[in-house]
């Protein structure tokens, strides 16, 4: 018996190592669908439909009850959260309405999305951007539920086929002097104020070219199928720093250069505070390289021109502009607009997808109040404190810090997909982290 056993062992451990990024564990159509998803996740620019919203993506989660219908515990999971998800959504929005009760919020200070009422002081928008939040929140929970390590590889292959796409517009415009994006068929709000939303009847479409002055004239910022450049970062970035986290040079020299060519300010500021806390956590001591770091920069921006026309373009020009104004312009009234006494408004907002600005801290507070928005800095930050042991346990919370920050800052995009599959991530990590807690002592067959 104890050479049978010897043998066994000795087989198992001639074996060649299995990849943990090698797909496996699903039926053909389970594997399909996520493949498919996470490919075309990143893709926000193309649709498939004349209806808006209608991408590859969403037509895949909104299709996901149908698509992954079997007798199993993790489709009972997604009809819970389907469910849960529309009564909470109603809830909130009861408890946001009956601000209007106490009086009329004014909002003739901020920027609606569109005065179009369904019924009463329910809004047209309130609806469809209920929609687009319940989109990209299924579809970090369907990441979650069905995870599987392949599901990472799979989301840079859809990472890096954008970057590719990005990579090929900016060349081609290079040469020709036109835009060469033949796929995207999405429109947009006016590109000024297309990561708010804003635009009625005032719009671009998604193959709409922003100039770049970073390399002079003849260039264009890179987008790809994102349809804006900073839009482009959100969806791009957290994918770099984990990169850079987990030390995958390769791709991270990839995706960094492609967030070069963008020029936004949006990439600059996720990767200055992903790529400073990974290297933190590796070596406490590159808190003194920063700062030697930033005083050349100082000095170089103070000194040499070529420093001084990049940093310009990428940074500061955005603050010291008439789009810099109307930023904080928007950022104070919307701030004004629930603390003017009313304290239903100021706890949960005036109504979610009522009005937007250019950054989600005030885009947040207006919308959902402050209760909204500790809910969302709580969903997206909870992971930093409590994941103690996962192995890319630095990776994920760089990359939830850097996209916590750019949101806030930046951005007030909420429905474009690849933030929200590394905050599914991030959960993921969770509960192998408390399955390993529970598990018995000594129980090494115990399957996360």
């Amino acid at each position: 018996m104890a050479t049978s056993i010897d043998r066994s062992a000795f087989s198992v451990l001639s074996r060649p190592a299995r990849s943990p990024y090698t797909w496996g564990g699903e039926n053909l159509v389970h594997s399909l669908y996520f493949k498919l998803l996470l490919l075309l996740a990143p893709i926000q620019s193309v649709l498939l439909t004349s209806v808006q919203g209608t991408t590859a993506a969403f037509i895949l989660i909104l299709s996901a009850t149908v698509i992954l219908l079997r007798g199993e515990s993790r489709y009972a999971r997604i009809l819970i959260f389907i469910i849960g998800f529309w009564l909470a959504y109603i809830l909130y929005m009861v408890l946001s309405l009956s601000g209007y009760m106490i009086d009329a919020p004014n909002f003739g200070i901020v920027r609606t999305i569109r005065n179009v009422y369904v019924y009463g002081i329910l809004r047209q928008t309130q609806v469809t951007q209920g929609i687009y939040l319940f989109s990209a929140m299924l579809f970090g929970f369907l990441v979650y539920n069905y995870f599987q390590e392949a599901f990472i590889k799979f989301a840079y292959f859809g990472i890096l086929l954008l970057a590719m796409y990005g990579f090929y517009e900016f060349v081609f415009y290079a040469i020709f002097h036109t835009n060469g994006d033949i796929l995207s068929n999405r429109n947009f709000g006016d590109l000024d104020t297309a990561a708010a939303g804003a635009g009625e009847g005032a719009f671009a479409t998604g193959s709409m070219v922003q100039g770049s002055n970073l390399f002079g004239s003849g260039f264009m910022r890179l987008k790809s199928l994102t349809g804006e450049p900073s839009m482009y970062a959100l969806s791009v970035t957290p994918f770099a720093v984990y990169a850079y986290a987990r030390r995958w040079w390769l791709l991270f020299a990839i995706l960094a250069l492609s967030l070069l060519l963008s020029t936004s300010s949006t990439a600059v500021i996720g990767l200055i505070v992903g790529l400073a806390y990974a290297e933190v956590r590796q070596r406490q001591e590159f808190i003194l390289y920063i700062a030697g770091a930033t005083i050349v920069v100082v000095l170089l921006y103070i000194t040499s021109d070529p420093v001084y026309q990049a940093l310009n373009t990428l940074l500061f020009e955005k603050l010291d502009t008439a789009s810099g104004n109307e930023r904080l312009m928007l950022f104070t009234n919307n701030v004004g607009l629930i603390f003017d006494g009313n304290v239903v408004r100021a706890m949960f907002g005036v109504g979610f997808g009522t009005v937007r600005s250019t950054d989600m801290f005030s885009n947040l507070l207006a919308n959902i109040g402050i209760v909204g928005l500790l809910a969302y800095s709580a969903l997206l930050l909870a992971p930093c404190f409590l994941l103690r042991k996962a192995p890319d346990r630095d990776a994920i919370v760089a990359t939830l810090i850097s996209l916590y920050i750019m949101e806030m800052a930046t951005v007030s995009e909420f429905a474009y997909l690849p933030p929200w599959f590394m905050i599914a991530l991030a959960y993921v990590r969770l509960r192998e982290q408390k399955r390993l807690r529970f598990a018995a002592p000594g129980a090494a067959s115990v399957r996360i």
